[in-house]
């Protein structure tokens, strides 16, 4: 049986009102000119409370935008189409119906810049859900789905550039499934063995 830590057991509803307090601050100030301090205030703790679980404001940051981006789930499928849908689904979602998706032109920002956040950001989201769409269509090559001469990293580039540009162009409305599937049947006309 494990032993359990002393002290109280941690409150999960603190880091819940900790991450929603990051995102408003971030909304009123932007992340150039995030505190911790500023966090705490709103979120109504201290800012030891927030150290307790975070060693720094980067880490906050990058593991709040990840918990609502959530895990690479792209489908066990045999399927390029349903697996390109279901990550185009993903993003859409992520960027229209969740607060880290209206932080997100900031961070791209600052994953332009080389900041640490955007290091950090890269390699906690945006990699992670690369390599495995990358995956999928290499599989899918190696199925004879996909042509053999397909550069996977500009093949992903297409795929989620689409969704990105609205986003950033603050033009953003969310694609209707109509518009998801027609780029993806467009991308996979010219892909395709």
């Amino acid at each position: 049986m494990a032993q359990r830590r002393p002290g109280r057991p941690r409150d999960e509803t603190i880091d819940i009102e900790i991450v929603r307090a990051l995102f408003g601050c971030v909304e009123e100030v932007g992340l150039g000119s995030l505190t911790i301090d500023a966090i705490a205030e709103r979120a109504g703790v201290s800012k030891a409370t927030i150290y307790r679980r975070w060693e720094s404001k980067e880490d906050l940051i990058v593991d709040a935008i990840a918990g609502q981006v959530g895990a690479v789930d792209i489908p066990d499928s045999d399927d390029v189409r349903e697996v390109i849908l279901h990550g185009l689904r993903r993003i859409e979602t992520f960027m229209s119906k969740t607060p880290a998706g209206n932080v997100f032109p900031w961070v791209v920002g600052e994953v332009a810049a080389g900041t640490e956040i955007g290091q950090r950001y890269a390699e906690a989201v945006i990699l992670p859900g690369r390599r495995a769409l990358a995956t999928h269509l290499a599989r899918a090559k190696e199925r004879g789905e996909l042509r053999q001469d397909l550069d996977l990293e500009l093949a992903v580039d297409m795929i989620t550039g689409p969704l990105i540009v609205r986003k950033l162009m603050g033009d953003y409305h969310p694609a209707d499934d109509g518009w998801t599937v027609r780029l993806v049947d467009g991308l996979l006309e010219g892909w395709r063995a």
